[in-house]
């Protein structure tokens, strides 16, 4: 007996022991064990975490508690916040991920001013320049502001909540803490806030400030976070992994293919370590998604079916863990929360530098969850206030105040600036003539006085010298009105056919000062009158006839009108482009001869389904029935500029050309790489004259193109075959915008 009840204590203690190890000791009768979920970082695989979503609840399993790292923090957090698995799923299905993951405004919010420069520009990498002349890089390539006020706006029914137990889930996110590497669990606060650090990854994502901490991903401290949802008291944990599997030798064959390995060897360590933290009653979901990355938001939701399925692989297990179907409608009630499903904006309110600032709004903002508020309208409500220069508003709150909803606006100091240096790069060769290559670049200073002037030089460098500087300066708070002084230096050369067949080969240099008053048209446009003095000279001329003008004084009024409502400046979809100049050359003025020149460009695009139309028109015209000096005159030829001959290969004193461009979008670049993949094709008619009442349907040259284009990081890039009725045909590579007008472009 005494070794019966030896073994029998023996026993009891070892398994007493064993229970304590695995933490898996049954709660008390008649309760219901507490089922805490964990979903891990994975980027833009992390959208599968809607499937396993939907799974469990279609198996009839609820979640009492949510630890959520990176993306596994957004979908945890959104769950956790009331949103439904087939919310998150139309979510994910019609966001704009381009427009959410990218810091610049759509153009329709951006300046006239922004819009020009970015015709002059290409590529338009900017860099911002400090007051000291230090160069300011971003700590990512994305600051992240459009996401947060997304998920803002997906959380509206819990804005008040600061206390993420008191979330319909109870809910943590694990960020990371840039400073000490320390694991930071986010179980208060903002909860948007809260998401967006979470998946702050580095050198993509800029770190994330709250809570006096500066926070990135936390897939570096805990990418699955397992510890965390048994401390909020979960009894079973349901443990979703996305981690891929390391590279082989042979797929090392990069700097950045280790760096990625050496990261993904220290994330998985701690994997592995919090999978053993998990008992027999647990459930460990290892979700393999071989066609999914960690980059391509666009290209991921096939992946919310993947993760769907792969649940279901686990039915057997995930059973055991089933509540009636009336437990789980109470369940369900408690999740759901009412989701509010409109919010009058009455006011802004800012916490500005100089104090607080309220607003009130000439029209109310009605605000949905989910619905996208353009941040730029809201900023553009700001312009004029003094207290908001040098100032940037950065994130918003909704508030409540006497009965009216506001919005409650952070401002910091502008993170860059206030000064900009634009790089872009331009390349067109074309096989039946010159090739050109182009360095360009731009230097503007801003905020030069109270009403914030700005100076702005351009440079262009290579086959075509350009130098054009200008001071704007607006005459009122709104900025309606202005002064602009500019200057202008150029040199190029030219080659190409009259309208006589003469070949004219000579180099053209060119300078002028000018001064031009103008009012801006809104954001689409502006209209300018001004005066002009300088002078031209012809060099190496050959072809030229004797009697050509090859120098001259110039002095003229000119008035130019642009409108720019363009969705695009590449390969737009919709919208309007017109560009009239009109410049009036007079002795009385200083020129030494007078004359009447008309420059203009109209083009609109209109979509149809995927296949977009743009009709344009361009025209040169010498009025009055003056002729122009050899320097004043236009050109036409080239690429969509009447394909199949030589750039500039067409010269004379009028200028006329139709055409009808066509292009339909068929692949998409990675995110981080540019747009779209486009093929497409164009119809063109046109031709040059001497004289304007020489023009004639008859002399009309026609021609036309096929094209392959993307919208690329660097710029618009095109290969296309052009080919015109006089049997000439062109292949053309070109790095720039083809429909690009400016007031220094010939």
């Amino acid at each position: 007996m005494p070794r019966i009840w030896f073994f029998a204590a023996l026993f009891f203690t070892v398994n007493c022991g064993l229970a304590q190890k695995d933490n898996a000791v049954p709660p008390p009768a008649g309760h219901r064990p507490k089922i805490g979920l964990v979903l891990s970082g994975g980027g833009a695989r992390g959208v599968a975490h809607i499937g396993v979503l939907k799974a469990l609840e279609e198996l009839h399993i609820p979640i009492d508690y949510i630890a959520g790292t990176s993306m596994g923090a957004i979908v945890g957090g959104l769950y956790a916040s009331g949103m439904s698995p087939e919310e998150l799923e139309q979510w994910f299905h019609e966001v704009d991920w381009r427009y959410l993951l990218s810091d610049a405004p759509p153009r329709e919010g951006r300046s006239f001013r922004s819009k020009e420069r970015e015709f002059r520009l290409n590529q338009n990498l900017e860099l911002g320049i400090s007051e000291k002349g230090n160069i300011q890089l971003p700590t990512g390539l994305i600051a992240g502001q459009k996401l947060i006020i997304n998920l803002r706006e997906l959380t509206l029914s819990v804005r008040d909540v600061h206390d993420f137990d008191r979330l319909p889930i109870p809910f943590r996110a694990v960020a990371t803490d840039l400073e000490t590497g320390e694991k930071v669990v986010l179980g208060g606060g903002d909860l948007p806030e809260a998401m967006r650090a979470s998946m702050a990854v580095p050198g993509i994502f800029t770190p994330y400030r709250t809570g006096g901490r500066l926070l990135v991903d936390g897939g570096l401290a805990s990418n699955l976070p397992i510890e965390t949802v048994k401390a909020m008291g979960a009894d079973i944990v349901i443990a979703v992994d996305l981690r891929t599997d390391l590279l082989k030798g042979e797929q090392l064959n990069s700097p950045l293919a280790v760096t990625n390995q050496v990261v993904d060897i220290f994330i998985q360590r701690d994997t592995v370590a919090q999978i053993g933290r998990l008992s027999g009653r647990d459930v460990y979901i290892r979700l393999h998604l071989p066609n999914a990355t960690s980059s391509n938001f666009i290209g991921s939701f096939p992946s919310i079916n993947a993760g769907y399925e792969e649940t279901r692989e686990h039915t057997a297990k995930l059973q055991a863990l089933a509540v009636p179907e009336a437990v789980f409608q109470r369940y369900l009630a408690r999740q759901r929360l009412p989701r509010e499903r409109h919010v009058q904006i009455a006011f802004l309110k800012v916490a500005a530098p100089s104090g607080p600032v309220r607003q009130k709004l000439e029209r109310a903002i009605a605000i949905a969850p989910g619905e996208r508020v353009e941040f730029w309208r809201i900023e553009k409500e700001l312009i004029g206030l003094e207290a908001m220069r040098g100032y940037e508003v950065t994130d918003l709150h909704v508030i409540e105040e006497n009965g009216e909803f506001g919005l409650l606006l952070e401002a910091e100091r502008r993170r860059r600036g206030p000064n900009y240096l634009n790089v872009g790069f331009d390349f067109s060769f074309g096989s039946s003539g010159e090739t050109d290559a182009d360095l360009l670049l731009g230097y503007r200073l801003t905020e030069l006085n109270s009403l914030d002037a700005e100076w702005e030089t351009f440079v262009s460098i290579g086959d075509r010298t350009r130098i054009f500087s200008e001071w704007y300066q607006p005459l009122d708070l709104e900025q309606r009105f202005f002064l602009a002084a500019n200057v202008l230096y150029g040199n190029e050369f030219l080659g190409g056919l009259n309208a006589e067949g003469e070949r004219l080969r000579f180099r053209l240099t060119q300078f002028a000062a000018g001064l031009d008053m103008g009012m801006r048209l809104w954001d689409i446009g502006e209209f300018r009158l001004g005066y002009a003095l300088g002078g031209s000279r012809v060099g190496r001329a050959l072809g030229l006839p004797a009697d050509t003008r090859t120098s001259g004084e110039r002095a003229e009024i000119h008035a130019t009108l642009t409108i720019d409502t363009l969705d695009r400046t590449n390969f737009p979809t919709h919208g309007l482009y017109v560009s009239t100049a009109l410049a009036e050359s007079r002795t009385e003025l200083g020129a030494d001869v007078s004359y009447r020149r008309l420059d203009t460009q109209f083009y609109a695009p209109f979509t149809l389904g995927k296949n977009t139309w743009v009709p344009r028109i361009t025209a040169g015209l010498a009025l009055g029935g003056r002729d122009l000096p050899i320097y004043d005159q236009f050109s036409l030829g080239g690429f969509l500029n009447l394909s199949g001959l030589a750039r500039r290969g067409l010269y004379d004193q009028n200028a006329l050309l139709g055409q009808l461009v066509y292009y339909r979008e068929i692949a998409k670049l990675p995110p981080g790489l540019g747009g779209g993949v486009y093929g497409g094709f164009s119809l063109e008619a046109g031709n040059v004259w001497k004289d304007l009442g020489s023009v004639s349907a008859k002399d009309l040259v026609i021609g036309g193109s096929l094209f392959l284009g993307a919208d690329t990081l660097l710029g618009p890039l095109y290969f296309g075959v052009g080919m015109a009725e006089r049997g000439e045909t062109a292949i053309y590579l070109q790095l720039s915008p083809v429909f690009r007008r400016d007031r220094f472009s010939r």
